[in-house]
C-alpha cells in the first residue's frame, strides 16, 4: 500500500473516531439519545474525513485549497452542514422503518431540534475547518511531536534534506514585478508540494524562492523515494506547463541539492513553537544546490543518498569529490538526470 494512501486512511480512522466521540458528548449534553446519534454522527464524520482526504487535499480539491480562507471555508462549512443533515435524516429514516414508525411522523419530530442544531452545526463546522488548517499549516507530524514532547530536548537523527531553489528569481521579478512573480513562485511551492508529502517527504520550510524537504532516514531511503519525489516534482511542473505559459509567459526551472546524515532535532522558541534542525547535514544540502548551480546540473545528491537510489542506469552519474564551501573534506557529488521519455524512472525497489 502506497505510503500516502496509507496515512490517508489513518487519517480518515482517527478523524471518524473523534468526530463521533465529540457528536455523541454533544447530543447527551443536549439531553438527546446517544445511541441514534452515534450511527448518524459515525455515517458523518466517515463522509467528511473521506472528502477532507481524497477530495480536498487531493488533486481534485486544488480550486478549494487555492481559493481564499474566507471564502473556502465558509463554502466548506456548507458541505458539512449538507452532509450532517444527510445522514441524520437517513438515520431518521432507518431508525424509523426499523421500530416500525411511519418515517414522516419520524422526521416532524427531527425538525424542531433542527433550527437549534443547524447554527450550532454551522459554527461546529467552521472551528473544525480552521482546527484542520492550523494542522495543515503546522503539520500533523510536527504538531504532534510538540504535544508529546518528543523534541522537548534535543535528539540525535538520521534525515535527509532536500533544498530546491528557482532558477533566475531575481530576473523574474524583473520581467514580470513583484506580484506576479510571487504568484507565479506561489503557484509553483503550490504545484511540487503535493509530490513530497505523497512521497513521505514534509515541508520544512519555503526560503522565498526556494524551499526546505525532509525525511526521516529510512522513509526517504526505502524503495528509491528521493529520486521518486524528484521524478514526481519535475512530472507536476510538466503537467502545468501550459498554464505557466498562458499566465506567465514562463515556466519555471529549478536546482536541487540532496544530502542525508546526523542531524540534531529540538524544539525551538516559547510563544512561538517549532521544530528545527541542527547540523552540518543540512547545511551540506544547502551547498549541495548552490554546487548545482556551479556545475551546471539541475540536480545534486551526495553519494550516501545516490548510493542508496536503485535502477535508474544512465540517469545516475558520478560526478566525483567535490569541495564544498564550509567544509573540510570533499563531498562525493553525483548528478540524477531528469527521466526522457521512454527512458528509465524512478520506480520503488524491493
Amino acid at each position: 500500500m502506497r505510503l500516502s494512501l496509507r496515512n490517508k486512511l489513518i487519517a480518515v480512522c482517527f478523524s471518524t473516531m473523534l468526530f463521533t466521540g465529540l457528536a455523541i458528548v454533544f447530543v447527551i449534553v443536549i439531553g438527546g439519545v446517544p445511541e441514534r446519534a452515534a450511527t448518524a454522527a459515525l455515517g458523518t464524520g466517515l463522509a467528511i474525513s473521506l472528502f477532507e482526504e481524497f477530495y480536498v487535499q487531493g488533486r481534485p480539491g486544488r480550486w478549494l485549497r487555492a481559493m481564499h480562507p474566507a471564502k473556502s471555508i465558509a463554502l466548506y462549512s456548507l458541505l458539512i452542514v449538507v452532509f450532517a443533515m444527510t445522514m441524520m435524516m437517513a438515520n431518521k429514516t432507518l431508525l424509523g422503518r426499523f421500530h416500525g414508525a411511519p418515517v414522516a411522523s419520524e422526521l416532524a419530530h427531527t425538525m424542531p431540534p433542527l433550527l437549534i442544531i443547524l447554527p450550532l452545526l454551522f459554527v461546529v463546522a467552521i472551528a473544525a475547518i480552521m482546527t484542520l488548517r492550523v494542522v495543515g499549516y503546522l503539520g500533523a507530524r510536527n504538531l504532534f511531536y510538540l504535544m508529546i514532547g518528543k523534541y522537548h530536548r534535543p535528539v540525535l537523527e538520521r534525515r535527509i534534506f532536500l533544498f530546491l531553489d528557482i532558477k533566475g528569481s531575481t530576473a523574474l521579478v524583473e520581467r514580470l514585478g513583484p506580484i506576479e512573480a510571487r504568484a507565479l513562485i506561489g503557484k509553483f511551492f503550490f504545484d511540487v508540494s503535493g509530490p513530497i508529502t505523497d512521497l513521505g517527504g514534509e515541508i520544512y520550510r519555503f526560503t522565498g524562492d526556494g524551499l526546505v524537504a525532509v525525511w526521516g532516514w529510512r522513509q526517504g531511503v526505502v524503495r528509491n523515494r528521493i529520486a521518486r519525489a524528484i521524478d514526481a516534482i519535475g512530472d507536476a511542473v510538466d503537467r502545468e506547463a501550459d498554464y505557466y505559459r498562458s499566465k506567465f509567459g514562463h515556466v519555471p526551472d529549478y536546482r536541487i541539492g540532496v544530502h542525508g546524515g546526523p542531524i540534531v532535532t529540538c524544539e525551538e522558541g516559547d510563544t512561538r513553537r517549532a521544530i528545527g534542525f541542527y547540523g552540518d547535514t543540512i547545511h551540506i544540502a544547502a551547498r549541495l544546490e548552490q554546487k548545482a548551480k556551479e556545475l551546471g546540473i539541475d540536480c545534486a545528491l551526495s553519494g550516501n543518498v545516490a548510493e542508496l537510489q536503485t535502477g535508474l542506469g544512465d540517469r545516475l552519474r558520478v560526478i566525483g569529490d567535490e569541495p564544498v564551501r564550509g567544509m573540510a573534506e570533499p563531498i562525493k557529488v553525483c548528478e540524477l538526470r531528469r527521466a526522457k521519455h521512454g527512458g528509465p524512472t524512478a520506480t520503488p525497489s524491493r
